[in-house]
């Protein structure tokens, strides 16, 4: 089912900048994934030894595997928001005992 075009300018203008407003927690959230423009830092993780990388983004091939994988954060508060569910999904593999 497709969602009812949105009539209220405000949540209008939100989406026009790839946000929009989540009644539940009551905040302003990204709809479309971040990306740092040349020369801007991001954050990427090596999750077990939760170590959090500084990097700069020049478009080479680490930076856009970072950023397809979805390790590329804006900030480390933001990474270590994700790092224990990483972390939890990892410990709970299953795949391995499909044989």
């Amino acid at each position: 089912m497709k969602e009812k075009e949105c009539t209220c300018p405000i949540l209008r203008a939100l989406e026009k900048k790839g946000l929009r407003w989540n009644p539940e927690t009551e905040e302003i959230e990204y709809t479309k994934r971040w990306r740092a423009k040349r020369g801007e830092n991001y954050i990427s993780l090596i999750i077990p030894n939760e170590i959090s990388y500084l990097n700069r983004e020049d478009f080479n091939d680490k930076d856009n595997e970072l950023w397809e994988s979805g390790n590329y954060f804006r900030t480390t508060d933001e990474a270590k928001k994700y790092l224990d569910e990483f972390k939890r999904i990892l410990k709970g593999r299953t795949l391995d005992n499909e044989v």
